[in-house]
């Protein structure tokens, strides 16, 4: 049986930047048995170690596109690279979430379903806070997971 795998992504202490971290904390209770959830701080290269043998992975993360804060934006990373015009999370190690999937892709390492929820951020600064618009999306975004993990 496979099991699936939900990896939110972020910085706990860099305001909207959370969002990812703080959806797959609300998924934990309310995903099927067989999905596992994990929260990851680090490096995004790591994520081809952390996804490996599983399927389906989905992944949430903190995203700057120019839409209002809060908008919630899905991706069949699978099939198609994220678009060139989003910027993900605060990488602080060079490489980003879309570059660490293209390279995953590359070395023949992508699961079989990987999908990607973006969410529009709007405060990344160091020390605050979610903002309003951002933590109100988190329960839109639980609820759009949970049916892709029920499919």
């Amino acid at each position: 049986m496979t099991r699936g795998l939900v990896i939110g992504l972020g910085s706990s202490a860099q305001g909207d930047d959370a969002v990812g971290l703080l959806v797959a904390r609300r998924l934990r209770d309310l995903t099927p048995p067989d999905t596992e959830i994990r929260e990851h701080e680090g490096d995004p290269t790591a994520l081809l170690a952390l996804w490996e043998g599983y399927a389906p992975v989905v992944v949430i993360d903190a995203m700057r596109s120019g839409a209002p804060p809060g908008t919630v934006r899905r991706f069949e990373a699978h099939s198609t690279p994220l678009p060139a015009t989003l910027e993900w999370g605060l990488s602080t190690h060079g490489i980003g979430l879309a570059e660490a999937i293209e390279l995953a892709r590359a070395l023949g390492k992508l699961p079989p379903r990987l999908l990607v929820y973006g969410i529009e951020g709007r405060c990344f600064a160091p020390g605050a806070d979610p903002t309003p618009e951002v933590a109100q999306a988190i329960p839109r975004a639980v609820e759009s997971i949970r049916r892709d993990l029920r499919a």
